[in-house]
């Protein structure tokens, strides 16, 4: 789990943050372009600001959105590693097993057998 981190001071970093978790596809070059800097020079903004690298956070970002997306619809797995902003189905899946420790087909089974057994009347 990645630690929480507090609004940045630097305006265009909080709409860097709020880009990306309106559209975690977003890449860094969009990102960069929306905020009139280069992507490396949004990279140690970010790391400054934030004290996380903009790679980490925007992977963080993907993965949660994944997990709601697994939880919550039906869509398949190869289209919601696309809308995250993964090319790859195998990094995807890696990703996705690395951070919750379960592929993200066994990870909506759990979780739908948990939402469905925490339903009340």
């Amino acid at each position: 789990m990645m630690k929480t981190i507090a609004p940045p001071a630097d305006v265009r970093i909080r709409r860097v943050i709020e880009a990306i978790e309106s559209d975690p596809a977003a890449s860094i070059s969009d990102l960069a372009c929306q905020v009139n800097l280069s992507n490396s020079r949004l990279g140690h903004l970010f790391k400054a600001h934030t004290g996380l690298s903009l790679n980490a956070f925007m992977a963080n970002e993907r993965l949660d959105k994944a997990a709601d997306l697994l939880r919550y619809t039906q869509m398949r797995v190869k289209e919601i590693t696309y809308s995250v902003g993964y090319c790859q189905e195998p990094s995807f899946n890696r990703a996705f097993r690395k951070r919750f420790d379960c592929s993200p087909v066994s990870f909506r089974k759990e979780q739908h057998l948990f939402l469905k057994g925490n339903r009340f009347g």
